[in-house]
């Protein structure tokens, strides 16, 4: 999943407030989507082998984001409902990632939960480590 900074629902001020914040001048909003990013990871990390639907992972994933772009950003106190929500999330999250929530199905297909780029695969490649195929 991907969470973009248009996810984030932000107005158009709200923006320019954070790119002055973080130093965009180019106006692409790198490093809020940097924040977008870390926050989607997260989620995924937390999630990863449970069927979850497309509009919770964006709604945490913002939650997440939101928390971590105000709190980089150092415009003073972060906004209570941005805390609230970021609280709520989180704590979900880390429940689902304990096997708390039991209501919940998990994937029935393992391939799919695992999170890109992780690691402990049995793929068996042929010249590696001088054994064709064996797994090490």
């Amino acid at each position: 999943m991907s969470l973009q900074v248009s996810d984030l629902n932000l107005p158009a001020d709200k923006l320019a407030q954070f790119a002055t914040a973080f130093g965009d001048t180019g106006g692409q909003n790198a490093a809020l989507q940097g924040i977008c990013n870390g926050a989607a990871a997260d989620v995924a990390r937390l999630t990863a082998g449970y069927v979850i639907d497309p509009a919770s992972v964006t709604n945490w994933g913002r939650s997440i984001a939101l928390q971590r772009a105000y709190s980089q950003a150092q415009f003073g106190e972060i906004p209570k409902a941005v805390a609230d929500d970021y609280k709520n999330a989180w704590d979900e999250l880390t429940a689902i990632a304990e096997g708390k929530r039991l209501n919940l199905p998990k994937v029935s297909d393992p391939n799919q939960a695992t999170v890109a780029g992780g690691w402990g695969g049995n793929c068996p490649v042929s010249g590696r480590m001088g054994q064709g195929g064996t797994n090490y």
